[in-house]
């Protein structure tokens, strides 16, 4: 397949299985922080650990919508590959035809 605005549709795939990867690793840490905070009545000073929880569950939050977007742009990646190769199958294919009329 030929490069459209010098990529590659095989280097587009490539990207969006990178970000799927990407993605995977941003969910386990969202997984880590909002696991990794012991519960404030583990340990002396039980309002600083409640702050600490809290923060750590907004920061894994925000660290999770990351992954989805990084999810959302790796399809969006695939689909935009999938249409440029569509496309221009389809135009090899009108242009190796003979026009109507014309043997």
């Amino acid at each position: 397949m030929t490069a459209v605005f010098g990529v590659r549709p095989s280097q587009v795939r490539t990207t969006a299985r990178e970000l799927d990867r990407e993605a995977s690793a941003v969910t386990a840490a969202a997984d880590v922080l909002a696991a990794g905070v012991p519960a404030s009545s583990a340990v002396p000073g039980g309002q600083t650990l409640a702050a600490l929880v809290e923060g750590a569950d907004r920061v894994s939050h925000a660290v999770d919508g990351e992954a989805r977007v990084l999810e959302v742009l790796g399809t969006d990646l695939r689909s935009f590959a999938d249409v440029v190769e569509t496309a221009e199958r389809d135009a090899a294919a009108s242009l190796s035809e003979s026009p109507a009329g014309v043997r």
